[in-house]
Formats: C-alpha cells, sequence, structure tokens
C-alpha cells in the first residue's frame, strides 16, 4: 500500500486540541447548558397513538395555568409550501418538513408533535401538557415496510401517489418510490453461473444512541430577527430548514452551533428549533427545549428498517457473473430513505458484468429516517457480503481471494452509471490477505474470522476557512463548518502547515 513520504513538520504531531481544556473541565457550553435572561422552559406534547386523525385540539386550560407563557400548536405555524427545497445533505419537501416538526391534520408516529407548551419552570410545562384536550379519531397503522407495500394497506397520505420507474402515477399507495439500476443482461449471466445464492435479509429500526439528547434555544427578537442556539451537526442546514418552516428569509436566521455530544448522522434534521422560535415569538421571551430519551427513541430520525432480497451467481474459478437485488426500506412516516444510497452501493466493491438492483422508498408509521454513518449502505452491505461469503464458501475458496478475483478497480462501471477512479480497493485486500493476522491459526473453540467490503461516496459542499494575521504576528482562523469531531485541531494544522 502507498505511504505518505511527505516531509511535515506540524502534520503528524499531537498539539493541543483548541477545546480540550474547556471540555476536560466542564467549561465548555453544550446546548443544553445554555442561559438567557427571562429565558422560559418548553415541553412538547406528543401523540400516544402511530397513527390517527387529530379531530380538536383544545389548550385553553393549559394557557390559564399560572406560569404558563404560550402554548402553541400546527395552527400557530404558517403554511409551508409543498415544493422542493435544497437544505442541506438532500432536497426537502419544505411542507412534509413542516409536518414533521409539528403535525397537522394527523399523526403519523406514536411521539408526533402535536402542540408545545413554555412556562416559567420545566415542570409547570409540563403539568400544562397534561392540560391539553386533544380529540383523536385512531386509524390503523402499518409497521413493516412489506406490510405497508400490500395493496389496501392504510394510508398515510391520501394524497401521495407511486413514482414508478422514473414515471409519476396515478395510484395511491405507501410506495413513494420504485426505481431500478441496471446494467448487462442479469438473466443470462445467472443461466452461466455454476453457483448461484439467493437469500432474503430483515433488518431492524436502529437510533444513533447520541448520548446528548436534542436541544433548542430561540429568542424572536423584537425587531423581528430569530436568533438560535443548538447542538447541530450543520448550522447552515438548521438555518435553512427552518426559515424555510417560518417562512422567514435566511437573512432573519441566526444559528449558534453549541458544542455537540454526538450526533452519528441524527443531528442534521430540525425537530425543536422552529418550535422553539413560535414559542418564543408568542411569549415574547427566549424559550429552550431539551428532549428526555424517550422522546428521542420515539419522535427522532433512527436509521431505517429494511426488507433485502439479494441473488448473486458465480462460476467455479469465482467471478461473479451476475447479481441482482431488491431493497425496501423504511422511510418512516414520510418519504425520503436512504435506499437509493444503498442500492448505489450494495454491489460497488465489485466489477460484475450484469446486474440489477431495484430500491423502494415506503412509508410506515413511524418517526422519520435520518443519517446513520453511512445511511442506507450499511444494510445492503450486511446482506451482499453475506451472500458473496456463502458464494465463496460453496466453491472453496477463500473469502478474502473471492473478492481479490472481483474486486472493483479503476475503470470499473458502478451498477448506477459512475465508472471508478483509482480506488485502492484491490490493494487493500491484497495487504489483508499478505497480514499475519489473518494466516493466524484460530485456536480453542468459539474462535472465528470474518471479513467484508463496503462502499461510500466522498462528497463535498460549500465550505470556507478565513485566515487573518493579527498585528502581533499570530494567526486568526475562523471555518463555516461545525466541528463534530476535531475539526478545530486538524485544520488548524493544516494552515499552519501551509503557513509554514
Amino acid at each position: 500500500m502507498a505511504e505518505a513520504t511527505a516531509d511535515y513538520k506540524v502534520i503528524g504531531t499531537r498539539p493541543l486540541r483548541p477545546d480540550g481544556a474547556d471540555k476536560v473541565t466542564g467549561r465548555a457550553i453544550y446546548g443544553g447548558d445554555m442561559r438567557l435572561t427571562g429565558m422560559l422552559h418548553g415541553k412538547v406534547l406528543r401523540s400516544p397513538h402511530a397513527h390517527a386523525r387529530i379531530k380538536s385540539i383544545n389548550v385553553e386550560k393549559a394557557a390559564a395555568l399560572p406560569g404558563v407563557k404560550a402554548v402553541i400548536s400546527a395552527h400557530d405555524f404558517p403554511e409551508a409550501a409543498d415544493r422542493i427545497a435544497n437544505l442541506g445533505e438532500m432536497a426537502v419537501n419544505v411542507k412534509l418538513l413542516s409536518n414533521n416538526v409539528i403535525a397537522s391534520g394527523k399523526v403519523l408516529y406514536k411521539g408526533h408533535a402535536v402542540a408545545a407548551v413554555a412556562a416559567t419552570s420545566t415542570h409547570i410545562a409540563e403539568e400544562a401538557l397534561k392540560l391539553i384536550e386533544v380529540e383523536y379519531e385512531v386509524l390503523p397503522a402499518v409497521l413493516h415496510v412489506l406490510e405497508a407495500m400490500k395493496e389496501g394497506a392504510p394510508l398515510l397520505h391520501e394524497s401521495m401517489t407511486t413514482t414508478e420507474l422514473g414515471q409519476k402515477t396515478d395510484k395511491p399507495s405507501n410506495i413513494a418510490t420504485h426505481f431500478r439500476f441496471a446494467m448487462g443482461d442479469v438473466a443470462q449471466g445467472f443461466r452461466d453461473a455454476d453457483v448461484v445464492v439467493e437469500r432474503v435479509f430483515d433488518t431492524a429500526t436502529v437510533h444513533q444512541g447520541y448520548i446528548e439528547p436534542h436541544n433548542a434555544t430561540a429568542l424572536w427578537n423584537e425587531d423581528g430577527h430569530l436568533y438560535i442556539w443548538t447542538s447541530t451537526q450543520g448550522a447552515f442546514v438548521v438555518q435553512r430548514q427552518t426559515a424555510e418552516v417560518l417562512g422567514l428569509p435566511v437573512s432573519q436566521v441566526s444559528v449558534t452551533p453549541c458544542e455537540i455530544g454526538g450526533g452519528f448522522g441524527g443531528k442534521i434534521p430540525v425537530y425543536l428549533e422552529p418550535v422553539a422560535a413560535i414559542l418564543s415569538r408568542k411569549s415574547g421571551r427566549p424559550v429552550k427545549l431539551i428532549m428526555n430519551r424517550i422522546e428521542e427513541f420515539e419522535a427522532t430520525g433512527p436509521t431505517p428498517a429494511s426488507h433485502i432480497r439479494v441473488k448473486m451467481g458465480a462460476k467455479k474459478d469465482g467471478r461473479i457473473v451476475a447479481a441482482e437485488a431488491e431493497l425496501m426500506y423504511e422511510a418512516g412516516a414520510f418519504p425520503g430513505s436512504p435506499v437509493t444510497a444503498g442500492s448505489m452501493c450494495i454491489f460497488s466493491p465489485y466489477a460484475v458484468p450484469n446486474m440489477q438492483v431495484d430500491g423502494y422508498d415506503v412509508v410506515v408509521n413511524k418517526p422519520k429516517t435520518a443519517a446513520y454513518r453511512a445511511p442506507g449502505a450499511t444494510n445492503a452491505a450486511f446482506a451482499s457480503e453475506t451472500v458473496l461469503d456463502e458464494v465463496a464458501e460453496k466453491l472453496g475458496i477463500d473469502p478474502l481471494d473471492i473478492r481479490r478475483i472481483n474486486g472493483a478497480k479503476e475503470g470499473d462501471r458502478r451498477v448506477d452509471g459512475p465508472t471508478f477512479p483509482r480506488i485502492g480497493y484491490l490493494e487493500t485486500v491484497h495487504a489483508a490477505l499478505e497480514h499475519e493476522h489473518y494466516a493466524t491459526p484460530l485456536i480453542g473453540p468459539n474462535r472465528g474470522r470474518g471479513v467484508a467490503s463496503g462502499f461510500w461516496f466522498n462528497v463535498g459542499f460549500q465550505s470556507t476557512v478565513v485566515i487573518s494575521v493579527n498585528a502581533d504576528g499570530t494567526v486568526a482562523l475562523v471555518e463555516g463548518s461545525t466541528d463534530i469531531g476535531g475539526t478545530r485541531a486538524s485544520i488548524a494544522m493544516q494552515a499552519a502547515e501551509t503557513l509554514g
């Protein structure tokens, strides 16, 4: 494998982290640490039902409780436009984003926000929630992707129709999208194969499990400017999403990212920020909201559950000649699961002449899914790598050898179209094969050794770093991205190396 040989002065050293002292002494400001003069404490009323129509909401008793300064529901939010907007890592339907922040007309999962209260203490806010009267018409719920895909299944969105292979249909369904990637002749490939393995896999919903819960503090100033302090993986994403939900220009929304206690993809969407903002506007005071752990599990986005079928065919010499997959991913209550990414990744480590992948984005009565460390790819890799191991076992070929035989390299095409530049995959396989750990005998009971390959994309968005030289010769650096894992240290080191 290639190794870096450049002679660096700073890169490779271990300077003190810029955030190190504050974090180990407890002085670092996390979202839950925010304190503003006159600040109120907010709580959110959430649906006890997975699927129900909201017939009425009565907040009079809650509003009359001493200490309560504001009570809100979807009626206090502007009507969101039914349009697609580019709001960060992906394009989002603004109306659906707003409906996930607070339910309008229907609740679509247990934990869906219905109303919110701001009061002078957390305890008063909690008591006020008990006084809000909500009348529900409970509806049948669908909680598994296959159940949701059936003809006649209860519909989450009566107006949603399936986009089938790129064509919008007029068929109401819980299947938001069915797409296909294909190359070569898959049927002929399987006819040519000496060994064929086909298996079905089911994966469950998994939450990111970050230690720090979601939080947001908002101050809607008297001049109309909105200030937000929150723990997020992307301050500009919060700014754009909040501005769209509230119908504000982005110039009117300022977001300050606090230190973050873990995210792993789960702290990209907004949940509390627009709610805190509306409570602040109605009360005339800053408002802080913090989820408890139950709210985290019931109301924020996990990785999707999935149902995946994988079929592979290979020749006796180990060459894979055909691969086929169907990926059915739960999007949660609103469309937008990472099934597209999973479908692009599932066979990408390998050069296969004949492939077909079908993906289905399906809504179910669960929280809207969110990113979780290579979203969509982990489900897919679990399925495809397991089948490849079984192919290797049937052929009597070492698991790493079959990956060496079929490994993708420069010039090979992925099933979704792009052609690989130099990627170094085969070099890693060779390094693993030659490593002494792989050749070490397994001694004793219950010992095993497994290998697997995975694929994920490089993605780049706009970013900015500003460096200014002070009068005393020191250098100040400002980065636009949120530090979620050490960028303050790493970018400072790169700047120091560049400046000499």
